[in-house]
């Protein structure tokens, strides 16, 4: 079990988190939604050891959480001029020789020869969602895998990690859009006001839709009242 105690974490006067708590099974998939600015990338940088925390604990099996259980495919994708795909998959399968990069350059068709700096945004994307799934680390981290991707890649990526699941990996991944994870969690938690304010299972996901379309629609509403005349 993963356990997220009362984590707390602000930004000089903002509160992002506030006083948030999960409990996470093992060997699962769980989604992470909520509005832009709720807190994901901030949860996600916290689970990496990237923000402190100002009260609360990320636990494993009751121990703290260490970074080098963790693979975390960030938000933004960036990669060294002159790299090729090949280069990278190269070298995250020395660190992981269990891995084998052949499956998603297949899958993905990555034209893995050709400098990585004149791919295409997606192509960057689907890059950088393999070399996070070939580690072999217990809990991956997953912020917004699927900018950017096509429908037959977002299949092949929600099968790719599903496939780190029966292989023992535990998955949290976020989105904007409850339908690009529906399919692929165990499931889904709603991230409002710094808070976990609900955990829908599957047989609740499209009671979820319902829900998240009226919380989306007050936060436009809120948004549009504050605009300047």
């Amino acid at each position: 079990m993963i356990t997220i105690d009362s984590l707390t974490v602000r930004y000089g006067p903002q509160t992002v988190l506030d006083n948030l708590t999960m409990h996470l099974s093992e060997r699962s998939v769980h989604g992470l939604v909520g509005v832009n600015g709720a807190g994901k990338t901030t949860l996600f940088d916290t689970f990496f050891g990237l923000v402190t925390p100002d009260s609360g604990s990320i636990t494993r099996s009751g121990h703290p959480l260490r970074r080098s259980e963790i693979a975390y495919l960030e938000s933004e994708t960036f990669f060294y001029d002159g790299m090729t795909g090949r280069d990278l998959l190269d070298l995250t399968a020395h660190y992981n020789p269990s891995s084998d990069p052949a499956v998603y350059v297949r899958v993905f068709g990555l034209p893995v020869d050709r400098p990585v700096a004149g791919w295409s945004a997606g192509m960057k994307r689907k890059l950088a969602l393999t070399v996070t799934l070939m580690q072999q680390k217990p809990l991956l981290l997953l912020d917004e895998p699927f900018n950017g991707l096509d429908m037959e890649s977002l299949h092949a990526a929600r099968q790719l990690i599903l496939r780190r699941r029966e292989a023992g990996a535990t998955v949290i991944v976020s989105s904007h859009l409850l339908e690009t994870l529906s399919p692929l969690c165990d499931d889904i938690h709603l991230l409002d006001n710094g808070r976990i304010a609900t955990v829908y299972r599957r047989e609740e996901y499209p009671r979820a839709a319902n829900e998240l379309e009226e919380l989306f629609h007050r936060h436009y509403l809120i948004r549009l009242s504050d605009k300047p005349s």
